[in-house]
């Protein structure tokens, strides 16, 4: 089989290998689609994110979906060409975390296509049986391998516990903010805020819903000055830092209302934050550092196969898996408009 290895910053190589065997408990997915995520960008621009570091060439991209091929001992057969969502994230099940439901942060986690588990850009990948999700006929393709951001952005919906009334800001519109915005739709009387640099990106979330959109020039007290125009004196009730930059996270604590919620979605690149302590303390902000997603996966698959939610709608661009090193730079360098951009598994035209 063929897989895409990055083997340092901005360089990609294809190679092939031969296809894995699921060993018991797991099944072979035949991956069809992935997605091309934020912190996936962060290991192509730089080999890390965070403290976590690439050092040597490892398969990345961890949003994905497939169908089974084939399935090792103790794992259904009935999953066999059954089309699939992917839990990406492994987790223990043994210590006291995953014991009380709080999978996602097992210390003992690891995760695909971060080291050391090689990730989806392959033809194939052999993973637990368990952590794979039935996709229903009425989910395509295309809402499949956006299943795991909306995920995402459902824990981080889920942990703040939106009320009708609320006045809400969303810091960043990238993928994790305007699914943030497209869950928000689902609650009645929310105020919804979206703050971005980018005018194409806010013309989208206005299509979308929301309330009002705001443009920002970057400069930290500018952004104040605007949000708090539009909140009014207090602020916003709630707040989801989208984005993980330190403008982003400076302004979250700055135009929270009293007792607000804030809400880290973004990752920082180089795995640091600020803000006013002072003003988290003196308005007794309840923040929540948002890992990963919580179980969500189903209920996302529920939301997409009812029609309540329609994830495909954010996938801007489809691209063949030979075309890798193009659909990085596309995102990487925000060009032609692109939200989410898509490779697709079978094709490996150039």
């Amino acid at each position: 089989m063929r897989r895409i290895v990055l083997q340092s910053p901005r360089s990609f190589r294809t190679e092939e290998v031969a296809v894995p065997k699921p060993a018991p408990g797991e099944a072979l997915v035949r991956i069809r689609k992935v997605g091309i995520c934020g912190s996936d960008i962060h290991l192509y621009r730089h080999g890390r994110i965070g403290d976590i570091v690439i050092t040597s060439p490892l398969v990345i991209g961890h949003e994905c979906m497939g169908e089974v091929a084939s399935v090792g001992p103790g794992a259904d057969p009935a999953l066999v060409s059954k089309r699939v969502a992917v839990e990406p994230q492994f987790f223990c099940g043994k210590c006291r975390w995953c014991i009380a439901g709080k999978t996602n942060v097992c210390p003992a986690q690891t995760f695909i296509g971060l080291p050391p588990r090689h990730g989806a850009m392959q033809e194939y990948m052999a993973h637990p049986a368990a952590l794979l999700k039935e996709l229903p006929d009425s989910v395509s393709d295309e809402a499949g391998v956006v299943l795991e951001p909306l995920a995402v952005a459902l824990h981080a919906v889920n942990l703040v516990k939106i009320r009708q009334g609320q006045t809400v800001v969303i810091l960043g519109t990238g993928v994790i903010g305007t699914l943030v915005l497209m869950l928000l739709g689902l609650y009645g009387g929310v105020r919804v805020i979206c703050v971005d640099v980018l005018p194409e990106r806010l013309e989208r979330a206005g299509r979308m819903g929301a309330t009002t959109v705001l443009a920002v020039s970057g400069r930290p007290n500018d952004a104040v000055a605007g949000i708090m125009a539009l909140c009014g004196p207090s602020g916003a009730d709630v707040i989801f830092e989208c984005a993980g930059a330190d403008d982003t996270l400076w302004v979250m604590c700055e135009v929270a209302c009293p007792a607000g919620h804030v809400a880290v979605v973004g990752t920082h690149p180089e795995n640091r934050i600020s803000f006013s302590s002072g003003s988290a303390r003196r308005k007794g902000l309840t923040l929540r550092f948002v890992r990963r997603s919580l179980n969500a996966l189903p209920d996302c698959i529920r939301l997409a196969a009812s029609g309540a939610v329609k994830p495909e709608a954010i996938v801007t661009h489809t691209f063949g898996a030979g075309q890798a090193t193009k659909a990085y730079e596309t995102v990487d360098g925000y060009r032609d408009g692109v939200l989410k951009a898509v490779l697709d598994m079978e094709r490996w035209d150039t």
